[in-house]
């Protein structure tokens, strides 16, 4: 890696075409190699504040990333930490240098309860954290596990995480903008077409639409630009109609605010509102307070244009809550998470300490769980196998009653789908094994248990949801209040009618305690 950036070879700027790639190759090489430049920054900041001899010393490297960047470009926490590994920010045996991470948000609530010391966030309560960007939401659900004590912060976890994908909101409004011309529009006529005030313009046809909207965006952005320091309703935007003339249209600022600006924050209120009464996001639960961080339109944090836009969408989420008949409270809050976290952070120990010294704290499970098909109503166990999401296969388990170890006891409950396909799927049942409580070591994730294994067990009939053969369900699980969920739910179907008919999932609810470790 060194050799590489002191190369003096010429070739690549040679050629000035640019080409886009989605090899895993060059996507992994183009990480390690940011890594990389990023350590010798750090290094960089370091020798030039600590000194030549920064490298004796223990090193702590606290790291906050946000989800969708996880998701999408490393896919885990742990493939992470083995980037900081690959590109030497962190040695295998390396013992100065250590590092934990978290998604951005993650470790919130000891921020919030400073910024907001009268909430009061009770023990096992919830509350949502709703983090706004140009093209998704990003909505994590979290519930209290620990309270605010002397020289202790209160601490939360994240139950669920959810991404709403949405609209480039910029497009999203320069489409809104468009609109309300169609509807309403003052020309400003050239010097040629002044005296023909009656000449009328067809902004649907698509040579005036394209005209405009092609320069609408930059204009929209400096626009708000301008009222930065003083927000002057009566500023606007000029832009010509078509190519041929002079002709323009006007756009106010009070227009853009009061129609289009408020139409696109209303829809993203909504989509946040929804996760308190859609059950496949948070309506299961009861959130005390919903938080809301972002700015999609990367507006100046603190400006008056920037104050304006969270009065808004602070009024339509109030608004939201009210006629959805919640009693949940909301707080749009101007700062952003990092500039939050800094506030809060200065002069005291630093963000994520705590995981340091005593590790990270996580949901675990209370119980180990197995599970295995049988047929009904013969009782009969059928051979299965589990796959990833590639198909290739990764456990085989006979037809002797084995249970396949799904979730085990003291490990942290994973969001990841379990895939379990079989090749005679008429009249199946999912059978759940929960092991009973014992003091001895706990079987592996994954091992193999035997059929006569003692423990209570759960049942999930596989043939309410399709009316054919099915060969491959998927197996989910997560907590809900005290109780351990567990969905199945089939594939793709080619005939339509089982679409209408038969349900896409089943579930079961296993009553458990919250449980809770430091890992």
């Amino acid at each position: 890696m060194e050799d590489l950036f002191v190369s003096k070879d010429e070739f690549c700027g040679s050629d000035n075409k640019l080409f886009t790639t989605c090899h895993p190759g060059y996507m992994y090489f183009f990480m390690i190699t940011y890594l990389h430049c990023l350590s010798k920054q750090v290094e960089e900041k370091l020798e030039s504040t600590v000194g030549s001899n920064w490298r004796a010393n223990n090193f702590w490297y606290g790291v906050s990333i946000d989800k969708k960047l996880l998701d999408t470009v490393f896919g885990s926490i742990k493939n992470l930490e083995e980037s900081f590994f690959a590109s030497g920010i962190l040695g295998k045996d390396d013992e100065l240098r250590k590092a934990k991470f978290c998604t951005r948000g993650e470790e919130i609530l000891p921020a919030i309860q400073h910024k907001y010391a009268h909430l009061d966030f009770r023990m096992k309560s919830y509350f949502i954290v709703a983090q706004i960007f140009s093209k998704h939401i990003q909505l994590s659900l979290h519930q209290v596990v620990k309270l605010a004590s002397h020289g202790e912060d209160p601490a939360s976890i994240i139950i669920q995480d959810k991404m709403i994908r949405i609209d480039d909101v910029s497009d999203t409004l320069c489409k809104s903008i468009m609109k309300s011309l169609q509807v309403d529009c003052q020309v400003d006529y050239c010097s040629t077409h002044k005296s023909e005030e009656d000449t009328q313009y067809d902004f649907q046809s698509f040579e005036i639409y394209s005209n405009i909207y092609r320069n609408l965006k930059p204009y929209v952005v400096e626009l708000f630009e301008k009222n930065k320091s003083n927000l002057d309703m009566d500023s606007k935007i000029q832009l010509n109609i078509n190519t041929k003339c002079g002709c323009s249209i006007s756009i106010f600022l009070r227009d853009i605010i009061e129609v289009s600006l408020m139409s696109v924050i209303e829809s993203m209120a909504k989509d946040i509102l929804a996760s308190l009464t859609n059950k496949r996001l948070f309506g299961n639960y009861v959130p005390s307070y919903i938080f809301v961080f972002g700015d999609p339109f990367n507006l100046a944090q603190g400006s008056k244009i920037h104050i304006a836009y969270t009065m808004i969408i602070q009024k339509a989420i109030d608004d939201g809550v009210y006629l959805k008949g919640k009693d949940t409270k909301t707080f749009v809050i101007r700062e952003s998470i990092f500039k939050l976290l800094q506030t809060f952070l200065s002069g005291k120990k630093p963000y994520i300490f705590e995981r340091f010294v005593t590790g990270t704290l996580c949901q675990v499970s209370s119980e180990t769980y197995g599970i295995r098909i049988s047929s009904n109503p013969s009782r009969n166990s059928i051979p299965f196998t589990r796959i990833n999401s590639d198909g290739v296969i990764k456990n085989t388990i006979a037809e002797d009653g084995s249970y396949l170890v799904f979730i085990q006891k003291g490990k942290p409950t994973s969001m990841k789908e379990l895939i379990i396909q079989m090749n005679e799927p008429n009249n199946i049942e999912l059978e759940i094994l929960q092991l009973e409580s014992s003091p001895s070591t706990f079987p592996e994730k994954y091992a193999l248990l035997h059929g006569d294994t003692p423990g209570a067990t759960y049942g999930l009939y596989l043939n309410c949801l399709s009316r054919y053969s099915i060969g491959t369900y998927v197996v989910e699980y997560e907590q809900i209040s005290n109780n351990l969920s567990i969905k199945v739910s089939r594939g793709c179907m080619g005939d339509i009618e089982n679409y209408v008919d038969k349900r896409y999932y089943t579930t079961t609810n296993i009553p458990e305690p919250l449980t809770l470790a430091y890992i």
